[in-house]
């Protein structure tokens, strides 16, 4: 029985279990995909080129974003990182929404303003000194939680009104 065991472990968790007589090695990572990939390398029709276009469709914008956060709470389980979807049901949300190809300018990391880069850092430290101070950032920001996708203006509000250091 023990040896069933090993061999059903072994094969839910890709074939490594750590326990004697499986593969030595863990299986390899998931090769990460979104903002800041390089799109030439992908193949169309890989699961990889539509993971890429899935997470360019979510980065594109807000109302993108929530469409594919009801998509999968609505056909696939509530599970939104596209990696743990197979290529087939990528390729049908892609289709269906028209997702245009993942491109280099919508994963190219956005480089931020020198003025505002010190606003987002006093934001994000004061999120992580309490849960409290989180909480109340989440409740001035609204849906968008990154303190880098808000205006300077915005961040020297919370700032003065918080009394953020």
């Amino acid at each position: 029985q023990a040896g069933a065991y090993g061999a059903a472990q072994a094969a839910a968790y890709g074939g490594w279990s750590g326990a004697p007589g499986m593969a030595a090695e863990p299986p390899a990572k998931r090769m990460k995909t979104g903002p800041g990939i390089n799109v030439a390398n992908l193949v169309p029709g890989t699961k990889e080129y539509f993971v890429a276009q899935v997470k360019c469709y979510q980065a594109s914008g807000e109302e993108q974003k929530q469409l594919w956060a009801n998509y999968v709470d609505l056909y696939l389980g509530g599970i939104r990182d596209p990696a743990r979807h197979d290529a087939g049901t990528l390729m049908e949300f892609a289709v269906n929404h028209h997702l245009a190809p993942p491109s280099s300018a919508s994963t190219t990391p956005v480089v931020m303003d020198p003025m505002k880069e010190p606003l987002v850092q006093r934001v994000k430290a004061f999120q992580r000194a309490s849960p409290e101070q989180k909480e109340a950032w989440k409740s001035f920001c609204g849906a968008t939680c990154d303190p880098a996708r808000h205006d300077a203006t915005k961040l020297q509000e919370f700032i003065i009104m918080f009394g953020v250091p």
